[in-house]
């Protein structure tokens, strides 16, 4: 198993934010994925350093703006550069896209020859996961995702799936759903485990969308909706996730882990 991080969007809501607050100013300009949080001088930094404790090779997909400061980042914690690739983008508006940048990263770092595991460059999940207990749950035959408990008023935020009680096994998933729609108030955030076998089914996704607005294939959640009927997908529950969207939730998320 090799992870890839995804590190390609361009955190436009953040970059208003650091705009409007003078005292942040300093931020602007730095991809989410890199920003010093909790006493790391990355958010990326805190995955990096764990994944290695259990031997996992780590790459990182991001866009032609950002590549410079994510080589800066390898540099600094002996990554080697070739496991950094840039998928050529140079704004929001011609991003590829989280699914399109998985395909890439596949594609580049000729990650096909096993199971990837791919994790959002903008998330962290809470101090008492632990990836070893994760990694017992992982099996060559099934893909795995996480899950997390969100409260009814955050339902209509959030890709739910529905699973199989007696299994775990992933049997539906709503994009942002009402929560009258669905019992079920599992989210996923972007920590996927696909094995090798599922791996074709990424281009296979992509291909059904061509013609379609990007929003039909931008976001991780599109493709789980694609994916579970045709391939079995297990689930492993967390605690929760800090997830870095706009200013506010940075500062929640360098204080959560900053404290002791």
């Amino acid at each position: 198993m090799k992870v890839l991080i995804l590190g390609a969007g361009y955190g436009t809501r953040l970059q208003r934010d650091l705009e409007t607050s003078p005292e942040h100013h300093h931020l602007l300009g730095i991809p989410k994925a890199l920003l010093p949080l909790g006493g790391r001088d990355a958010l990326i930094t805190h995955w990096l350093e764990l994944f290695r404790k259990h031997g996992i090779d780590v790459f990182v997909v991001t866009n032609a703006a950002s590549y410079d400061q994510f080589c800066a980042w390898a540099e600094r914690h002996g990554l080697a550069l070739d496991h950094i690739a840039s998928d050529g983008t140079t704004t929001n508006d011609n991003r590829l896209g989280a699914v399109p940048d998985i395909a890439f990263g596949i594609r580049h770092f000729g990650l096909d020859d096993g199971a990837v595991l791919v994790v959002g460059g903008d998330t962290l999940f809470l101090r008492d996961f632990r990836l070893e207990d994760w990694l017992k749950r992982v099996t060559p035959s099934t893909c795995l995702i996480t899950t997390y408990t969100v409260p009814d008023e955050s339902v209509h935020k959030h890709g739910i799936v529905e699973v199989d009680p007696s299994t775990g096994v992933v049997t539906s998933f709503l994009e942002k759903p009402d929560p009258a729609e669905t019992p079920s108030r599992l989210a996923c955030p972007c920590f996927y485990y696909f094995a090798q076998e599922s791996l074709p089914l990424i281009d296979a996704f992509i291909e059904s969308s061509k013609g379609k607005p990007k929003e039909a294939f931008d976001a991780t959640g599109k493709f789980l909706a694609y994916l579970y009927p045709r391939y079995p997908v297990n689930t492993y529950l967390i605690s929760g996730r800090i997830d870095v969207g706009g200013l506010q939730s940075y500062l929640e998320a360098d204080a959560y882990f900053g404290s002791n």
